[in-house]
């Protein structure tokens, strides 16, 4: 008789071995339900290189999850004042854990509905985005938070709102350029080597469209 015994083991990581730039999805702590929630790399190195992220200045990552745009974000720009809002129950530890990972530290992390922040708390407490991340909402919220907070933005900020349905891509790009935000599209699709028996084959990821305002 063979006996195996497995040990569970807590993995160790240390932000002094990560790139500087395009970390792996695997260093980011997900939601157990659902490991695969998380914006992938190839999609999230083009998110911040939209983001044109600068030295100092706010930066607004709504619909955050696990935390790895705003997360990364800080990495490259330490000096930000990074605010990630999520309504999931658990997204808060979650950010702080893969905070810890990447040895940056949010401002502000409210596990709560946007709405809930736009509507309930004293947005005048908070200093306006200069950088703003809105996604994982439908159409009428994300109407609502451009509404709430495109109007404090100055010159030069920047929205970026990922979009994997087509159908509200040109109402949003028509309220951001209403409001003087000068929009372009991109479409992000990628494929990934998958070994078969014959060699290699290529596995699609989900296409996401990147709308980017600026003003």
């Amino acid at each position: 008789m063979n006996i195996v015994v497995l040990t569970k083991t807590k993995q160790n990581f240390s932000n002094n071995n990560l790139p500087l730039f395009g970390i792996s999805d695997h260093i980011f702590k997900t939601f157990e339900d659902r490991p695969n929630l998380l914006t992938k790399k190839e999609v999230r190195i083009q998110i911040l290189a939209d983001l044109e992220l600068p030295k100092n200045g706010v930066i607004w990552d709504v619909g955050a999850g696990c935390g790895s745009i705003g997360l990364e974000a800080l990495k490259l720009r330490p000096n930000l004042d990074l605010i990630c809002i999520d309504k999931r129950i658990g997204s808060k530890a979650l950010i702080l854990e893969n905070s810890k990972r990447l040895g940056v530290k949010p401002k502000f992390i409210f596990e709560e509905d946007i709405n809930n922040t736009l509507n309930k708390r004293n947005l005048s407490s908070f200093e306006k985005p200069n950088r703003l991340l809105i996604g994982g909402c439908d159409k009428e919220t994300k109407l609502q938070i451009i509404n709430k907070l495109a109007q404090g933005m100055s010159i030069g900020d920047i929205i970026v709102i990922p979009i994997i349905d087509i159908q509200i891509i040109k109402e949003l790009k028509e309220v951001l350029e209403g409001k003087n935000f000068k929009t372009n599209l991109n479409l992000i699709q990628t494929y990934k080597s998958l070994s078969i028996a014959a060699g290699l084959r290529l596995e699609p990821n989900n296409p996401v469209f990147l709308l980017k305002g600026k003003k």
